[in-house]
């Protein structure tokens, strides 16, 4: 069995990056896996740091390609293999590979992300109203319009059926835009309640930077996917 690629962006925000690779670094090696850590132009000594790490593979991108463009490289350069999108600022649980790896393969499940703890509950999943607007489900058993993609596992067979991640959003709703995808494929996706990550959420952007951003890519998404705005 081909080993699953965890693809980690990193820009800048070191810090993290170190508490996210200290929590992989004690997943069971069952299911095998590969670390590749994408760096899109940090320049706080995050390159450095990847490049003393002999237990991962650093890809340097040189300059910043935006998550789904950097995402997509890892997963053709690896077109065999499940893949899992990561966020560097994520801290994951001891046995949460093995986890969803199982729940993927007994539910049979295209995809699959972790459940967030937030200070208001588990966060597992959000649902779109008539804006394309999300908003959290928070410790729900209502369906999600779409899982996370701070860490989302990805199965290949997925991945060749609706391909990768559309690059016309640089941050923000690709995620979403997948789910719809898989929904229109008819492709089942959950989150898996049973591991809680993490999440810092958004370290790399300012608030005002991470608005306008969202504004743009929420635009994008309710004109492709017949949304009003």
């Amino acid at each position: 069995m081909n080993p699953i690629i965890i693809s980690i962006l990193t820009f800048n925000k070191l810090q993290y990056t170190q508490r996210c690779l200290d929590s992989l670094f004690k997943t069971p090696r069952y299911p095998d896996y590969k670390i590749v850590v994408s760096d899109n132009g940090s320049t706080d000594g995050t390159q450095e740091y990847l490049k003393t790490l002999s237990n991962i593979q650093f890809v340097d991108n040189k300059e910043n390609l935006g998550f789904s463009k950097a995402h997509n490289k890892i997963m053709n350069m690896y077109p065999e293999n499940d893949v899992v999108l990561m966020n560097n600022d994520i801290e994951v649980p001891f046995a949460w590979l093995s986890t969803i790896s199982h729940c993927i393969m007994k539910r049979s499940l295209g995809a699959a992300s972790p459940a967030i703890q937030t200070k208001a509950g588990l966060d597992v999943g959000a649902v779109l109203n008539e804006k394309a607007i999300g908003r959290s489900l928070i410790d729900s058993n209502l369906q999600p319009d779409w899982i996370t993609g701070s860490c989302l596992y990805i199965t290949r067979d997925t991945i060749n059926k609706i391909g990768l991640l559309d690059e016309s959003y640089n941050f923000y709703y690709e995620d979403v835009d997948y789910c719809f995808k898989m929904k229109k494929a008819g492709i089942r996706f959950e989150c898996i309640k049973e591991v809680v990550i993490v999440h810092h959420d958004s370290v790399s952007s300012t608030p005002a930077i991470k608005k306008q951003m969202m504004e743009d890519s929420r635009l994008k998404f309710a004109k492709k996917w017949g949304y009003s705005v």
